[in-house]
């Protein structure tokens, strides 16, 4: 596709450009590659020539109204390790593409996500998390009750069925019958949602315990589950896919209790980048909001309060990689769900998350694909010790 490029009214900072890549995928199926030039006073991006004109004002509003509202703001770094002075783009090999934003895994790439997932899990024993396995389907009523219609509803995936009719479903049939994909009118086929794709771990656990009192002692959970979330164009290989897999350790309780364990695993996170020999920062960050009017608020919000801090590693060419995040969501889920903790009113939650593919992605980069050279804990652990 034809690439534009868009002045701007002055140069967006780090975070503001962070957020309109973020954004700027959903002001059309058609946009690609949204990326800034001449020192961020020019945001650039691939589209269609028929959506072009449209694209250029929308684009230009969108950059300029984030850069506006975001302009006082600067990143906090909270950790910091050096990144290697080489990246590696080799060793993709048992990385299998078998639709958009659905990877399969073999070989190292297998071996060293089952590395991590463990790693992670062991994580959650200093505090005794209990292990729980999660379903993928998620009640559409809770994804309600948890916001995410409203804040995100360009990433749901709607999990739908034919209507319980047999006309339907044998019509349904009779066309389809030598299609080799589903037709136009199939969607007219299908019945209103009751469940989507569950697209974070964490809020199965938030459902779990509705309407019930938490002890004063408060609660951990150690989960893993599949996670589904649509980024349109933004979509790309191991860096971001539709369907990953996220591994959390989920604390509930007081808002003390909660915080504490925040910043205990902010120096777990820390001790593991520097043994790992891993390049990156723990920073602050905010959610993919949607494009809507109270998006950009969300937004200064969220990276003004110190809510969220991610786990960015380098990926090279200047660019980082979101693999992990520490989140503290106040009161929201449970006042949303209505529970409390013994003697101190609605429960406070934190979850502490990893996307599995994103750190096998940024691990490779950083390190290459001979298992030889990398960091002692990888190298001699279970995954790797008769070799490759």
């Amino acid at each position: 596709m034809p690439r534009y490029s868009v002045p701007l009214q002055s140069p967006p900072g780090e975070m503001a450009r962070e957020e309109i890549g973020k954004q700027a995928a959903f002001l059309s199926k058609s946009i690609a590659n949204v990326s800034f030039e001449e020192n961020g006073s020019m945001i650039c991006f691939e589209a269609s020539p028929e959506e072009s004109e449209a694209l250029k004002t929308a684009v230009a509003q969108l950059a300029n109204r984030v850069a506006r509202a975001l302009r006082s703001l600067e990143r906090k770094v909270i950790f910091s390790s050096p990144a290697p002075h080489t990246f590696s783009e080799a060793g993709w090999e048992g990385v299998h593409f078998l639709g958009t934003g659905q990877a399969a895994l073999s070989g190292v790439p297998l071996k060293l996500f089952e590395y991590f997932n463990r790693v992670f899990a062991g994580f959650g024993t200093r505090w005794g998390a209990v292990p729980m396995r999660t379903p993928t389907l998620i009640p559409t009523t809770v994804l309600s009750r948890c916001d995410y219609f409203r804040s995100f509803p360009h990433n749901v995936t709607f999990a739908v069925h034919l209507r319980e009719e047999t006309k339907v479903i044998e019509d349904f049939r009779a066309r389809h019958e030598k299609a080799a994909d589903l037709d136009a009118k199939a969607l007219e086929d299908m019945d209103r949602p009751e469940a989507c794709l569950s697209p974070a771990v964490c809020y199965h656990l938030y459902h779990l315990h509705q309407n019930q009192t938490l002890p004063a002692s408060g609660l951990v959970y150690g989960i893993c589950g599949k996670c589904f979330r649509y980024e349109s164009s933004n979509l790309s290989d191991l860096r971001r896919l539709w369907d990953f897999t996220m591994r959390e350790v989920v604390f509930l309780g007081t808002r003390p209790y909660v915080l504490a364990r925040r910043e205990e695993s902010i120096e777990m996170m820390s001790r593991f980048l520097s043994e790992h020999r891993l390049g990156g920062q723990i920073r602050t960050a905010s959610d993919p909001f949607f494009v809507a009017p109270d998006a950009v608020s969300k937004t200064y919000f969220q990276l003004s309060s110190d809510s969220k801090f991610e786990v960015a590693l380098d990926i090279g060419a200047g660019q980082n990689l979101a693999v992990g995040s520490h989140n503290y969501h106040s009161d929201f889920f449970g006042r949303a769900f209505r529970t409390e903790v013994e003697g101190s009113g609605a429960m406070h939650s934190v979850c502490w998350a990893f996307g599995l593919e994103r750190w096998v992605y940024s691990f490779i980069v950083q390190h290459g694909a001979d298992f030889r050279r990398w960091p002692d804990p990888v190298r001699n652990s279970p995954e790797f010790e008769s070799g490759i």
